[in-house]
């Protein structure tokens, strides 16, 4: 895992994967998300 980010997104849901591609899209490239266990496994999942 990357020690540095100009961004870090908590939480993989829908809300965090989607502000991660987005920025992706834009060409950010120095970016990590962390996610606790799989991504949309949380409340998105449940919802």
């Amino acid at each position: 895992m990357k020690s540095k980010a100009k961004v870090v997104v908590i939480g993989g849901g829908a809300v965090g994967v989607s502000m991660l591609y987005h920025l992706a899209k834009k060409g950010w490239s120095d970016v990590v998300l962390v996610e606790r266990k799989e991504l949309t496994s949380g409340s998105t999942w449940h919802a």
